[in-house]
């Protein structure tokens, strides 16, 4: 006898069919700007001190990242279904079953997730542009050549793949800033810096023996390795960066529809709002967020408060946009919303009755 799914079970579920999707909509974008780099025009261009023209030429533009935007719209569709296919049965005030539905088209809903998607994008674009020039102009300011600083920029085609890997494109701005000041620091032998880098999470631990025997010896290291060191660095934190972005999107594309999904039967009339209430749930962590802990053991409270965390942000629930990174990055907390069924079946009864 084949179980049926909580709620809880359900949601998890779209989570984990979505969450690769995502992920792998948003490696698709970046991988067709990359493709499309051509280093000597970058080079040719920063020549003629034309950094304005290099970021208009790598092609980083909102409409690259449509299929990005489809997957958070089509995670959001799932996860009201998914919501409206595990609730419970009610009966009206004639005893017909109340029917709950999700409402494909409810356009105010639809629009608000849409605009938050062409949001995030445009947010994307404009910090990898304004990165990008930022890393160009203090790095030309330093010294460095035309060809290397594209080259940072552009990474380099992998023979084997044919793919480009390294360099900038796709990585958040302080992302950016670091792996130009490792390869600075590796080439300068900047030896604080350099010991700092021994403590990076995203560093390719293979070539620590490299760092450390330039340390002892007090100098930098070869350009082709501090090259290697910063691209392979700069691999990593990008997988970070698709890993971080998909959690984020997907659980924030689901939170939203479960909530939207209950507003839409209140609104048709389903249930009555005030015999809804909701409840904070954690999931299981090696680094829980202690104020996300507090909120756990918080009792449930109506559908339409607001949870207020102990530093005083308030929110409908864990990945309101509103929240701070803090609180958002790297979260799968979720909401349980509960039905008074006793209320629920009081009121239509007096409702069919008259009492």
């Amino acid at each position: 006898m084949l179980k049926r799914l909580s709620a809880r079970e359900l949601l998890e579920q779209v989570a984990a069919d979505f969450d690769p999707q995502v992920r792998l909509a948003w490696i698709e974008a970046i991988d067709r700007i990359r493709s499309n780099i051509v280093l000597k025009r970058i080079v040719e261009r920063l020549e003629r001190g034309d950094v304005a023209g290099v970021v208009a030429d790598l092609g980083i533009e909102d409409g690259v990242f449509a299929k990005f935007e489809q997957s958070l719209l089509q995670a959001y569709h799932a996860g009201g279904i998914a919501t409206v296919d595990s609730m419970p049965s009610l009966r009206d005030p004639s005893g017909n079953r109340v029917v709950f539905s999700w409402g494909v088209r409810n356009l105010p809903a639809e629009q608000a997730m849409r605009d938050h998607a062409a949001r995030l994008v445009t947010g994307i674009v404009t910090e990898a542009r304004e990165g990008i020039r930022d890393v160009l102009v203090d790095n030309l300011s330093r010294g460095q050549s035309p060809y290397d600083a594209g080259r940072l920029i552009a990474g380099r085609v992998n023979r084997v793949t044919g793919r480009r890997e390294g360099g900038l494109i796709g990585l958040s701005r302080p992302q950016m800033e670091t792996v130009a000041r490792i390869e600075r620091a590796m080439r300068g032998g900047d030896v604080a810096y350099m010991r700092d880098y021994l403590t990076f999470a995203n560093r390719d631990k293979r070539l620590d023996r490299t760092v450390l025997k330039a340390i002892r010896e007090g100098k930098g290291l070869a350009p082709e390795d501090s090259e290697r060191i910063a691209r392979l660095y700069s691999n990593k934190a990008l997988k970070y960066r698709a890993d971080t972005i998909s959690i984020l999107e997907t659980h924030s594309a689901l939170a939203r529809s479960k909530r939207d999904a209950f507003q839409q039967q209140i609104d048709d009339g389903k249930l009555d709002a005030d015999l809804v209430t909701k409840k904070w749930r954690r999931t299981v962590s090696r680094e829980p967020r202690l104020e996300h802990l507090a909120m756990a053991s918080q009792p449930a409270i109506p559908f339409r408060a607001k949870f207020v965390l102990p530093d005083g942000f308030q929110c409908d629930g864990p990945h309101d946009p509103n929240l701070p990174a803090r609180h958002t990055i790297g979260c799968k907390c979720s909401v349980d919303y509960q039905i008074d069924f006793t209320g629920q079946a009081l009121r239509r009864y007096r409702e069919r009755t008259g009492g």
